[in-house]
């Protein structure tokens, strides 16, 4: 059966919840994102194992981002989870990012590194404060040009920066903040699904949208009934 192209972001405030979204979605996804929320909260084991227990990918979202040496003891602390996908920051600089990579490989883990570029709730004013540059597009290049040089496996990014991102063709590229339907909400550079995935997006987070939602079901369903004849789907 194919899948959306799509992590469902999981931070509800209960991990019982949570484990309901699983049980309801994990046939038409990609797989779930465990973020702050719901890894530090009670029950998170069991929200881990139900998710692997269903086959489902586990993108373990903890944006690391400390010296080398703490991001290596984080990674070490981790093995026992072996999560598909685990993110960084970019901004943690060259011997952090190259020592996550040595610590993936010496502990044998199938975990895929993806490097956070620009954080979708920052918009150029912010960039510009933050990292002197206004161009978002530019900076997100030099952060892909890092992941690149130092063998990280993918990017998240936003639906903005894709086609910019389109000559890094062998790096998976994850746009959270995206939408599925018209909706208002609190981030600053967003994009519906569709457009992202078909801008270059390996894969979307989606995440209030489907998981407060009374029929999450019934609503992917809609969803995929009105682009059914887009390329959204995992073979």
């Amino acid at each position: 059966m194919k899948k959306f192209k799509s992590f469902i972001a999981l931070d509800l405030k209960s991990n019982s919840n949570n484990i309901n979204i699983v049980n309801k979605l994990y046939r038409h996804v990609y797989g779930f994102k465990v973020g702050y929320r719901s890894f530090y909260s009670k029950r998170s084991n069991e929200l881990i194992s139900e998710i692997k227990k269903k086959k489902s990918k586990l993108f373990l979202d903890l944006k690391l981002h400390d010296i080398p040496n703490t991001v290596i003891s984080a990674i070490d602390s981790l093995s026992k989870i072996n999560p598909d996908f685990l993110t960084l920051h970019i901004s943690g600089g060259n011997e952090m990012i190259k020592a996550a990579v040595d610590c993936v490989k010496k502990n044998k883990l199938k975990t895929k590194v993806l490097g956070v570029t620009l954080l979708t709730s920052l918009d150029a004013k912010d960039s510009k404060k933050i990292y002197n540059e206004k161009n978002t597009k530019k900076l997100v290049r030099k952060f892909a040009e890092t992941a690149n040089k130092y063998k990280i496996h993918g990017l998240i990014c936003s639906g903005e920066e894709l086609i910019a991102l389109k000559k890094y063709n062998k790096l998976i590229k994850i746009t959270p903040g995206v939408k599925l339907f018209s909706r208002k909400d609190d981030q600053k550079r967003v994009t519906f699904a569709h457009n992202a995935l078909q801008s270059g997006a390996s894969f979307v987070v989606i995440g209030r949208e489907l998981i407060e939602s009374k029929e999450p079901v019934s609503l992917l369903e809609k969803y995929a009934e009105q682009y059914k004849d887009k390329d959204l789907w995992t073979k």
